[in-house]
């Protein structure tokens, strides 16, 4: 049998059946690296297990290849135990249908969960999180977050940023701090310029959850950046527009620099931007191909099919200022695909 069971967020084994399940097994592993477990979890897992029983730390490799975990599992209670909740990660879970694919028996031992907690914790509501989002080193992780901030904003809904940890070789730990995570996606806006991250924009910075040094500090980016935030774990959250009851949840729950803003009140979507993009620029085209053309009779059928691109275009506009995005995206394409054929026509005489 393979168990998995979450150490939970902070030094206590949470459920007596954790401890049960435990003693139940012929192997114990401890992974790190989805998360810190401290030194003084450990300690308190061996001096209630006792002595006889052995708790091996393992690296990411190895839980991450499963195989002997799987093989061992044939014949020999297993037990892995990790930060959280053990359903959280993707890595237990893959572990977990490969065990059920080899006939082998899986029990999972649930405990609290950082994401949910700090949702809890800063008064916020679980329906409105949206897509969950890690944030790397590499700059590609950073492009991945933004978009991932653009789309919740959409939905109106909060997007909570998981920060990277990683233990070294060495044992040292790093924790990305969240300065980085600001600045990069400030450095990203000026690229992408979707104009949804700025110094006005409202965060929530969570760090160390669960903890006796827990800290949760809400502002806007320019009031942020500069602070020091101490060791890890640390997320942040960007939320979009505060249910009431989240407002004042915010102001009472967290260390608060500025008052809470509406992250959501200038976001435009991929529609808007397209068609705001693309519109005044196939208009333009169509403007170089009259002077190109002329108004000569003999050019009627061109001079049909640019005012056909033009309707579109009006319909383009019309169906935006409806709602109706996606016909108003359907409307810009037709308009251009007329331009550009006609511009071939005229290349190829």
């Amino acid at each position: 049998m393979l168990c998995l069971v979450g150490a939970g967020i902070y030094d206590t084994v949470e459920m007596s059946n954790s401890i049960k399940v435990l003693n139940s097994c012929n192997r114990i592993y401890l992974e790190r690296f989805t998360s810190p477990i401290s030194d003084n979890f450990i300690s308190i897992l061996k001096s209630t297990l006792g002595p006889e029983k052995k708790i091996e730390i393992v690296k990411r490799w190895f839980v991450e290849d499963g195989r002997q975990i799987l093989d061992e599992s044939k014949t020999l209670n297993v037990g892995l135990v990790s930060y959280g909740d053990p359903t959280i990660a993707t890595t237990f879970t893959e572990l977990r249908i490969r065990a059920m694919k080899n006939n082998i028996e899986v029990k999972v031992v649930h405990a609290a969960s950082g994401i949910t907690s700090l949702v809890g914790e800063c008064g916020l509501q679980v329906y409105k999180i949206g897509k969950l989002v890690t944030m790397m080193e590499e700059k590609q992780s950073a492009i991945s977050v933004y978009s991932t901030i653009f789309g919740n904003l959409n939905l109106n809904c909060h997007t909570i940023i998981l920060t990277e940890y990683r233990q070294n070789e060495d044992g040292s730990e790093f924790f990305l701090k969240p300065n980085y995570v600001m600045s990069k996606l400030l450095e990203i806006e000026k690229d992408i310029t979707y104009e949804i991250v700025s110094e006005d924009s409202f965060l929530i910075v969570v760090s160390r959850i669960g903890t006796d040094h827990q800290k949760i500090v809400s502002g806007k980016i320019k009031s942020l950046i500069d602070l020091e935030y101490g060791r890890g774990p640390h997320s942040i959250i960007f939320p979009a527009k505060f249910h009431f009851t989240e407002q004042e949840a915010i102001m009472n729950l967290t260390e608060i620099i500025d008052a809470p803003v509406d992250n959501t009140s200038r976001i435009k979507n991929v529609s808007d931007y397209m068609l705001n993009k693309y519109e005044p620029m196939i208009r333009n085209e169509i403007r170089q191909v009259r002077n190109t053309i002329g108004s000569k009779k003999e050019n009627k059928v061109q001079l049909e099919l640019l005012d056909n691109a033009e309707f579109y275009l009006d319909d383009a506009v019309q169906f935006l200022r409806q709602g109706r995005k996606e016909l108003a995206i359907l409307s810009v394409g037709y308009a251009d695909g007329l331009v550009d054929s006609l511009k071939q026509m005229l290349e190829s005489d």
